[in-house]
């Protein structure tokens, strides 16, 4: 039997032939007395679909750090036929029979079309730090704005201490991208921030912008198989 690094680098190797991944963002809120078991019950169902599933490729739960009850989940998925069998997983039917006695009426699923997807396997501290930026893109600049974001998100790939970044557009707004990014703690970020792609990426397209957003996060539960590598330029 092949080494789980080896096969999921196969794996990651084979979906470049194959369909754009599936990338959901949900936004949940959650009833102030069933914080801790949102978190238990959403915890099972990333660990097994991580462990069970070689198509749920990332899950990551996280909290507002400034909404109290306002919970995140980041997935991604290998491609629909792996995103719907993650649908009938038992996990996931656990998770879907407690929410109408955990969530509140707040629920919003926003489909993103991926970019760039690029991670390592993620390895979660008590330092472990999340970023989630949304920029909206003037119209006229979205196609200077599309190479200057991949050209960051390509080289922040190698960057010490970053996990994982994610580019995307939103499905029903394309020139709305998202930027998900993990970093092992708050001294990695520090540093890349400083590096010369993400000073070039800030300059170049600080014109380009309506405006841009940085949700404040905080990663209760993450899970991923680690060695995606997505470029949809380069995808069939």
């Amino acid at each position: 039997m092949l080494p789980k690094t080896l096969m999921t680098v196969l794996f990651s190797a084979a979906l470049a032939a194959q369909a754009a991944p599936v990338f959901n963002l949900f936004e949940l809120g959650v009833q102030p007395a069933q914080t801790e078991r949102y978190r238990q019950i959403g915890e099972h169902n990333i660990r097994t679909s991580i462990a069970r599933e070689k198509g749920t490729l990332a899950m990551y739960s996280l909290q507002s750090a400034d909404t109290p009850n306002l919970r995140y989940m980041v997935e991604i998925y290998a491609d629909d036929a792996a995103y719907q069998a993650h649908l009938q997983s038992p996990q996931y039917r656990t998770f879907l029979a407690a929410a109408p006695h955990i969530l509140t009426d707040r629920k919003q699923k926003t489909e993103l079309v991926p970019q760039l997807l690029s991670d390592k396997k993620v390895f979660q501290t008590a330092s472990t730090l999340t970023r989630l930026t949304i920029a909206d893109i003037r119209p006229e600049a979205q196609q200077a704005f599309r190479p200057a974001l991949r050209a960051y998100a390509a080289a922040a790939k190698t960057a010490p201490g970053l996990s994982a970044v994610y580019a995307a557009t939103e499905k029903n707004q394309p020139n709305r991208w998202y930027l998900f990014e993990i970093y092992e703690n708050e001294a990695a970020y520090q540093a890349h921030r400083f590096t010369p792609h993400a000073q070039a990426y800030l300059s170049d397209t600080a014109d380009m912008l309506l405006n841009r957003q940085t949700v404040a996060l905080q990663p209760l539960t993450l899970g991923n198989q680690g060695h995606l590598a997505f470029d949809a330029d380069i995808t069939p």
